[in-house]
């Protein structure tokens, strides 16, 4: 019989191999150098991150906000209110019920809104804290579709990271590689590695 935790570890290496077969290389598994990579992520990149851990996906949210490289216009969709101050906080379940199937056709909306009214030099920041919470409201299709539709680079007026709780995905093989295939750069943590799309310059 195969323990959690070796079942765990074998369902983290069918990811890493599918980032290898879909054109990614590993770019960095040091914690410093990714939480600098995230804290300065630059406009046009779409990043994931396949969190495993709460600290971890709590502590990139803080780094990406970080009030120096944010611009004014910036966002966080939550599943609980943040207390990073001074940012547009969405929560899930609030916006769900105000736009139920047409959720991401508004959440895509609201950040180009937000776009548009910046007025600092620094690309608009949004994240988007665990997406599956949006995928057991069956909205599974409409979130895959939006990433395939937003591609591996976004507008370089937005830095764009989604998160998915790989939990929450069941280990689900052909919703993570649709997931991976859709963005730019991956993130993983448990153990903490960031991937780049080798197309990307």
């Amino acid at each position: 019989m195969i323990s959690f935790g070796m079942s765990n570890q074998i369902k983290t290496m069918n990811i890493f191999a599918s980032l290898e077969q879909n054109g990614f290389v590993k770019i960095s598994e040091k914690i410093e150098e990714i939480i600098k990579f995230v804290q300065n992520m630059e406009g046009g990149e779409h990043v994931i991150f396949l969190w495993e851990s709460e600290e971890s996906k709590n502590r990139m949210i803080s780094e990406f906000f970080e009030q120096q490289y944010r611009g004014e216009s910036s966002g966080l969709f939550s599943i609980e209110p943040t207390e990073i101050k001074q940012i547009k906080n969405i929560l899930y379940p609030d916006f769900y019920n105000t736009h139920k199937s047409v959720f991401l056709e508004k959440a895509v909306e609201k950040v180009t809104r937000a776009m548009s009214v910046k007025n600092d030099d620094k690309s608009t920041r949004y994240a988007f804290e665990d997406d599956t919470w949006l995928m057991r409201k069956v909205l599974k299709k409409e979130v895959l579709d939006t990433e395939e539709a937003l591609g591996k680079e976004v507008d370089k007026n937005l830095s764009l990271f989604c998160m998915d709780h790989r939990h929450n995905l069941n280990y689900d093989e052909e919703t993570v590689e649709k997931l991976i295939k859709a963005h730019g750069y991956v993130l993983i943590d448990e153990p903490i590695s960031l991937y780049k799309w080798k197309g990307i310059s």
